[in-house]
């Protein structure tokens, strides 16, 4: 019953997409080459709204699916707390309320006070009416908390940026700090003041460095570390991941999308979140070095979103510098979260080992037994069943494995002494067992021959117990 219910949460997870669909439509249909018919003042107050709406719209998702103790309670105060912190926003009201990321998180920090009580002995000791007080108390108090920090966290982010912007940026390498700052900026959903600085300064390499390296960043970064995070996660993760690489193609211009997108992955990946931000900075440097020319002009830099009709893309005009550039925002992210993904793999696996070893009261290495390496080698290779063939040249172990996903290099390091030479693609790993090297390919050919562990001698155990009848005795039978 529990695995039936975590599944459907599972899968409610795709609900979050619902939103960033339709402010991408809706913000479509009010575009003036769409819509002609519409004046500026009613186009203005319906996209307004529909900023203000979906994100809340979005927040309700998050809240179907995260469990709770009373559902009906939890929308209404996850919406309550949606609309006061848009009444609340600090700075300007007109950009907040335009991308209200900063409402959408205070809201969504409430579900923590509202998920429900774990186990049945808390139910037993602790009084309701002290569990309701409690309760009470956190959804007042964590959005308050979330709300505060989150303004000081974004007024030091500016107060930096007003005081080391004019010194810094347009005059060294030092300004690509500010891709990075721009980006965590916009997902929280305040860019505003970045932007506005930029369109300020003269047009220069770093300006256009700058711009290229955001554009490009949330066009093809942002999609391309989605798609290949998404090889490395579980079915029902995949094919969110799918569908929020699909959205972000598809909203990719526009300001409030964007910085949903970044927010989820900020929440759930926050690896790849930062893989996206070293991948600004190199296409910055990639810009700069290569003295890329603008690929949309500065006041189109999401404020509040970008008119890709203003954009100069490489399908449009061949530009070697350009193309390079988006080649570069496709292959470097992609590369970063492979590397990441393998390290990852190679740490739990190398964890794993050791706790086993902790546990059983043992390490192996090379100096071990030949039995216990024997062991550990068909361990590190992912099980017998995993080896194709075994051979042997002096010190030299060669083995053949069936797939490379099962190998555990960190555990074969472990064993010989030098590094072990892998060829992936013929999947073969040599290894310098040393003077141990005859014995374990004899004990691991044995074991490829006879995989079942049958004996090819029969050894009788114990004498046969065979079932005689009594004697009998004619005497006694007439007695």
């Amino acid at each position: 019953m529990r695995r039936i219910h975590s599944y459907g949460y599972q899968h409610r997870s795709i609900l979050l997409l619902l939103p960033l669909m339709l402010l991408a439509i809706s913000t479509w249909w009010l575009n003036s080459q769409v819509s002609p018919q519409l004046d500026a003042s009613t186009r203005s107050y319906l996209l307004l709204t529909a900023r203000i709406f979906f994100p809340g719209l979005f927040v309700l998702m998050v809240a179907f699916v995260v469990p709770t103790i009373d559902r009906f309670l939890q929308l209404s105060i996850v919406a309550a707390v949606y609309v006061i912190a848009l009444l609340c926003l600090p700075g300007n009201p007109v950009h907040f309320i335009s991308n209200p990321i900063v409402g959408v998180i205070t809201a969504v920090s409430t579900l923590f006070a509202l998920l429900p009580y774990q186990g049945s002995l808390e139910d037993s000791f602790v009084p309701k009416p002290w569990r309701i007080i409690s309760t009470c108390f956190f959804v007042i108090v964590l959005p308050v908390i979330t709300f505060v920090c989150m303004g000081l966290i974004m007024r030091q982010i500016n107060t930096f940026i007003l005081f080391t912007f004019e010194e810094c940026f347009g005059n060294s390498m030092l300004s690509v700090i500010y891709v990075p700052l721009y980006l965590l900026l916009q997902t929280l959903g305040a860019q505003d003041l970045v932007g506005a600085l930029v369109t300020l300064r003269y047009q220069n390499s770093m300006v256009t460095a700058f711009v290229n390296a955001i554009l490009v960043t949330n066009l093809i970064a942002l999609p391309t570390t989605i798609f290949v995070r998404s090889f490395f996660t579980k079915k029902h993760v995949r094919l969110f991941l799918t569908l929020l690489v699909i959205i972000s193609i598809m909203t990719g211009s526009l300001g409030a999308c964007v910085s949903l997108t970044l927010l989820l992955l900020l929440i759930f990946f926050p690896g790849s979140f930062s893989t996206l931000l070293l991948t600004g900075m190199a296409c910055f440097t990639l810009s700069y070095l290569l003295n890329v020319p603008a690929i949309t002009l500065v006041q189109n830099l999401y404020l509040p979103d970008t008119n890709l009709a203003l954009t100069t893309m490489a399908v449009e005009h061949a530009n070697s510098q350009i193309v390079s550039l988006e080649a570069f925002a496709l292959i470097f992210p992609a590369g970063l979260v492979f590397c990441a993904m393998f390290i990852r793999r190679e740490r739990v696996r190398d964890r794993k080992r050791k706790m086993r070893s902790l546990n059983f009261g043992y390490t192996i290495g090379t100096a071990s037994s030949p039995e216990l390496n024997a062991l550990a080698l068909l361990r590190a290779l992912g099980g017998l069943s995993n080896i194709v063939d075994i051979a042997v040249d002096g010190p030299w172990l060669y083995l053949q494995v069936a797939s490379n996903e099962g190998v555990s290099l960190s555990a074969l390091n472990s064993l010989v002494q030098e590094k072990v030479v892998v060829d992936r693609t013929t999947m073969l790993y040599l290894c310098n067992m040393g003077e141990q090297s005859q014995f374990l390919h004899m004990r691991l050919s044995k074991l490829l021959e006879n995989p079942l562990g049958e004996a090819e001698y029969e050894v009788q155990v114990s004498v046969p117990f065979h079932i005689q009848p009594m004697p009998h005795h004619p005497a006694a039978a007439h007695a």
